[in-house]
């Protein structure tokens, strides 16, 4: 979610190392699309032709004969931007339904899902860490907490007391339901010292995913903090991501 150019580069450099013939798509979030959906439907709405395009030239390039378990994407969220990115595709896809040759069960085609710092779940210092988490410590980050805590405040009365919509709990139950969700496996990479993200929300989250059926696995990273887990060990970061897809490709 406004994420450096410089940090998305290590990820796109080293899927262009592993992957070099695959097609790579960036959908990059905004903190505004964490707010108002119409803007990360907007923004991620522009995905969908591009990933039906390249799909439809893997299957006239002489691929491998594909299966109905067989899936044909790798997405890599990261924290609560791709979460949210994540969810606005399946809807974007949805959509398209009935002017593409979409199937009606699922939204994006069946793929496997590496989730790094994420989903979470809303509270009000995860608000307060989320707004502030770019902002190094000294004047800058003492001018900005108290407003980080008015908003953060301001979202705890509409969602407590008013019924806003928890748009992380949204984003949650849609990558848990298998209408929408078409996915061979899913991945969570996540650690200890992640405040944004704590690992007790992920864990949780993956106790759910399996009740509802999906193949899960869990990565823990000792001391690693918030989208940090490729800084501290990245051999093993890339080894679980490549693990993740060839697992899910033998089918």
């Amino acid at each position: 979610m406004d994420a450096r150019v410089a940090h998305l580069a290590t990820y796109i450099k080293q899927y262009q190392t592993m992957y070099p013939s695959s097609p790579i798509l960036l959908v990059k979030g905004r903190l505004a699309s964490l707010v108002f959906p119409n803007i990360g439907l907007r923004d991620t709405a522009p995905a969908v032709a591009p990933i039906l395009a390249a799909l439809t030239n893997d299957e006239h390039s002489g691929a491998p004969q594909l299966t109905p378990l067989r899936p044909r994407l790798l997405i890599h969220s990261l924290s609560g931007g791709g979460s949210c990115s994540l969810y606005h595709l399946y809807n974007s896809f949805l959509q398209r339904h009935g002017t593409d040759n979409i199937q009606p069960v699922s939204s994006v085609p069946r793929h496997v899902t590496i989730f790094d710092s994420s989903p979470g779940a809303w509270s009000y210092q995860f608000n307060v860490d989320l707004l502030t988490a770019a902002i190094k410590p000294g004047w800058q980050r003492i001018v900005a907490l108290p407003l980080a805590h008015m908003i953060a405040m301001t979202f705890w009365v509409l969602i407590r007391g008013f019924g806003l919509p928890d748009n992380q709990k949204t984003y949650a139950t849609a990558h848990n339901d298998p209408e929408k969700n078409d996915e061979a496996s899913r991945t969570y990479i996540y650690g200890s010292a992640d405040k944004i993200c704590p690992a007790r929300f992920v864990e949780l989250d993956s106790v759910e995913a399996r009740k509802k059926g999906f193949n899960v696995q869990l990565e823990h990273f000792e001391g690693a903090g918030h989208v940090a887990h490729v800084r501290a060990d990245p051999d093993r970061y890339w080894r679980i991501v490549k693990k993740a897809w060839d697992d899910a490709t033998r089918v």
